[in-house]
């Protein structure tokens, strides 16, 4: 008789240390909670660390979930966080990226090699120059230049060639010549004096300007000292085209001609 007393003893006492599981947490307060998230309690939680996690006071969370004892939470229980409810984030669009620009289905379509770049978008977008040049006969390079601007023209020396790209703005004309300058030879004409503001070139350039036929006459005189440039440039079945950071784009015809975009 002892030992059932004492055990329905320890029945009675094992129940009441099961803490009683609250329901429908969001109605707890007579239904005037509204709940913008629902927590799960984890071992380890705390009421207060719970509430700063969702920007909400201790005080709250208990009056809506009927807690009277803010130490008094355990694992496992469903916590209604007060608060206007959270709208899901709408799902972002994939990443977009243009299609590169297209000549259309004609004869361009069979070149080997596509100009990129801002070869490319001259090339893609003008089909008089696409007509006129034909395809790049070898991919684009850069190479060491220097350039220098003129009344009536722009002359790009490319260093690594020894070639000057020689353009008169006045005729819409271009040209080449070969840089024959050495160490040695004379870098200008010291008795030849240009106007206040404008430059006789040096060098390479100013060998040609000196020494050529009336280039002198059709260049006129520079408009600063010569200058590095960055530079690319590429050959076509028709022509070339050179780019410069600070002119951009010029499409050089066999006949002598050209274009500049920038």
């Amino acid at each position: 008789m002892k030992r059932m007393l004492f055990l329905m003893i320890v029945v009675l006492l094992a129940f009441s240390l099961v803490p009683q599981v609250p329901t429908q947490a969001a109605k707890n307060a007579g239904g005037k909670c509204t709940c913008k998230a629902y927590y799960k309690v984890k071992k380890g939680d705390y009421l207060s660390a719970i509430a700063a996690r969702y920007g909400v006071s201790t005080k709250a969370i208990q009056k809506c979930n009927n807690i009277k004892n803010r130490n008094r939470i355990y694992p496992g229980q469903r916590l209604c966080i007060p608060g206007t409810p959270i709208k899901p984030r709408p799902t972002p669009p994939p990443s977009y990226y243009p299609p590169p620009p297209q000549p259309g289905d004609g004869p361009a379509t069979a070149c080997s090699i596509t100009p990129i770049l801002g070869f490319g978008a001259v090339w893609f977008h003008n089909q008089s120059v696409r007509d006129k040049l034909g395809c790049p006969t070898a991919p684009e390079q850069g190479f060491q230049a220097v350039e220098q601007e003129f009344y009536q023209g722009y002359v790009i020396n490319n260093l690594d060639k020894k070639e000057l790209a020689i353009l008169f703005t006045r005729l819409g004309q271009w040209t080449t010549y070969p840089d024959t300058w050495v160490d040695g030879d004379p870098i200008k004409n010291p008795t030849l004096v240009p106007p206040t503001g404008w430059y006789q070139p040096e060098y390479g350039i100013g060998k040609m300007w000196r020494n050529e036929d009336n280039y002198s006459q059709r260049l006129g005189w520079a408009k600063y000292p010569q200058r590095p440039v960055t530079a690319t440039w590429q050959p076509y079945e028709h022509g070339e085209m050179i780019w410069t950071a600070t002119q951009g784009v010029f499409v050089l015809y066999d006949s002598n001609t050209y274009r500049q975009f920038k």
